[in-house]
């Protein structure tokens, strides 16, 4: 199960702040060069003396703005104490000089490096001197985020890139998060503390992940992420509340701490002349959750099975001989996704009922 074993060993701290800086000079004889700029992205990171894996890169144009070879153009260093090679780089044909390496300096913080060239205002890269798997952005709920995968990302075990972004819910409801891509999406709902609450591919469609979610007021992660290694391209992550009901068989996931106020529906899953919503959970082994089904419309029956299983592990009716409410705990045989099916007693039955997670 993708992301699952790729994740949990990250530890997650706050952005360093980046910083600018300018500098340099450097050119070709007797060639004209009106503009130098940045060919790829300024803001990178890596750890603390390692390379960078995105080597910076110009491109240096005429006066007509026609891209100019045969122009050296000198890589430097100005800050962090890191280290180049190849700092005097030649264009090619298409305009483009790019530094052999950089290499970042020993201690976390901001690392910049200039390229100039024919005496023209210097270009600036910055690199934050952290592990980008230790750095969160902010996403505020409700809104769009713009950004990119690129290869100074973290990188998973599966040599996927992905970005991680600090979010927080302010009440107990339901929440939609969507990435869309010009690559296929990768998606995942995380604790703070790295551990799985939901993961989508592509249940928005081609290069579109989606994840419902019924969640807790509190503090989450956000892993905005390709399905493939080494991908890389630009994506938006938009979140939005929901009220609707859990409905038409669709996955929605729920994370321990909830009560929240459902139906059952004709449009519902038909489950054998049964309406019935489904609720993921991800367990790891031996972990457990209460499930809680309250109603004074239907007699509630709750029962749970493994994801990708259609055994039933543990099933309720009545949870005792005064009510018609059900309860059922669910133990994990094994780390993953596990169903917890809400529905009546008898066949056919719709009505409101609460559902508590704990």
């Amino acid at each position: 199960m993708k992301l699952l074993r790729q994740i949990a060993p990250l530890a997650l701290a706050g952005l360093i702040a980046l910083q600018m800086s300018c500098g340099g000079d450097s050119s070709g004889p007797g060639i004209s060069v009106s503009s130098i700029e940045a060919n790829s992205s300024t803001t990178i990171s890596a750890a603390p003396g390692t390379q960078v894996a995105e080597l910076p890169s110009v491109i240096v144009r005429d006066a007509g703005g026609n891209a100019v070879g045969g122009v050296t153009v000198t890589f430097a260093v100005t800050s962090g104490g890191g280290s180049v090679t190849g700092a005097k780089a030649v264009s090619t044909a298409d305009g483009v000089a790019t530094v052999g390496s950089w290499t970042l300096g020993q201690t976390a913080g901001v690392n910049t490096m200039t390229a100039t060239a024919a005496g023209l205002p210097a270009v600036t890269f910055t690199a934050q001197g952290a592990d980008p798997c230790s750095s969160t952005a902010t996403h505020t709920l409700g809104s769009t985020t713009t950004a990119k995968l690129s290869l100074s990302d973290c990188r998973l075990s599966d040599g996927s890139l992905v970005d991680f972004y600090a979010v927080t819910i302010p009440t107990t409801g339901t929440y939609i998060f969507t990435q869309t891509g010009d690559f296929d999406t990768y998606l995942a709902l995380l604790t703070p503390q790295v551990g799985v609450i939901a993961i989508n591919d592509d249940a928005g469609g081609p290069n579109i992940s989606t994840i419902k979610a019924i969640l807790p007021a509190g503090n989450f992660l956000i892993g905005a992420n390709s399905y493939d290694p080494n991908v890389t391209g630009n994506y938006t992550l938009a979140s939005t509340t929901s009220t609707a009901h859990v409905t038409n068989c669709e996955d929605v996931f729920i994370a321990a701490g909830v009560s929240t106020d459902q139906s059952l529906q004709t449009t519902d899953c038909p489950n054998n002349g049964f309406p019935s919503d489904d609720y993921l959970v991800f367990l790891s082994a031996g972990q457990s959750v209460t499930a809680t089904m309250t109603s004074g419309a239907v007699d509630s029956y709750l029962e749970a099975h493994a994801d990708g299983s259609s055994s039933i592990l543990t099933s309720n009716d009545n949870m005792d001989g005064t009510t018609q409410n059900a309860r059922i705990t669910l133990t994990a045989t094994a780390t993953n996704f596990y169903v917890i099916t809400a529905r009546a007693a008898t066949a056919g039955v719709t009505g409101a009922y609460t559902l508590a997670i704990q």
